[in-house]
């Protein structure tokens, strides 16, 4: 008999447990779905993750949208969690965002958010080595907002002095310019001083002779249009 009732209690306590492990998951999980968030100057509370504001007859109604990814980005050794919201304010527009949930001993502190855009297609958002990688498809500049996100984008995201910063290398931001404003990205001879994606609205960058030239990244922006070394422009 004392067996039995040993068993049963062994089997209360690991039931207890699992009861106990999950109840903390579920919470973890509403913690920071239930932070405040700075959008574009404006505190936003996330109650499970939903929040409804009106201004005049319009509402903003901004939601988490998901994609999330746990590590330390503020190096004190607590995992924080990087994800994405959505922020509607009744027009067509469906505003994305990435925000972060720093953890602390009570819970989480929400950052500002930083603004992907608008309709774009969300493809994955890891931390690596203290940075925010988010990677997403969006349209060229010469796209109808019905068209699907063709543009694959990828950038780098970081915390300094509390805010959440862009921190993408300037050759990428360039690349991703060039695709964005309808380029395509080739290579060209360019002179021994220019880097890649140089400006080339202006006379010189690729003007040497061969032996003083090397193999560079440039955009082709066509026929009539330059690249200015951040998007293709009427030239």
């Amino acid at each position: 008999m004392n067996k039995k009732i040993y068993i049963i209690l062994i089997i209360l306590l690991v039931v207890a447990g699992i009861f106990f492990f999950l109840n903390k998951e579920s919470s973890h999980i509403l913690d920071f779905e239930d932070c405040a968030y700075n959008i574009n100057g404006q505190e936003i509370t996330l109650i499970s993750g939903y929040s409804e504001i009106s201004e005049g007859l319009s509402k903003v109604i901004t939601r988490y949208y998901g994609n999330e990814t746990y590590g330390d980005v503020n190096n004190d050794e607590l995992d924080d969690t990087a994800f994405i919201i959505t922020q509607n304010s009744g027009g067509s527009g469906t505003f994305f965002y990435l925000v972060v949930a720093l953890k602390n001993n009570d819970g989480y502190t929400g950052t500002n958010g930083i603004f992907l855009g608008d309709r774009v297609s969300i493809q994955n958002t890891e931390i690596k080595d203290g940075k925010i990688i988010v990677s997403y498809k969006d349209r060229k500049n010469s796209d109808t907002m019905v068209s699907s996100p063709s543009i694959e984008i990828t950038k780098q995201f970081k915390l300094e002095n509390g805010q959440i910063i862009d921190a993408t290398p300037e050759e990428d931001i360039k690349e991703q310019g060039c695709l964005i404003s309808g380029g395509t990205v080739k290579t060209s001879l360019c002179c021994g001083s220019a880097s890649n994606f140089p400006n080339l609205c202006l006379i010189g960058a690729c003007g040497c002779s061969p032996a003083s030239s090397h193999e560079v990244k440039t955009c082709n922006c066509g026929e009539g249009s330059c690249f200015n070394g951040s998007g293709c422009i009427n030239n």
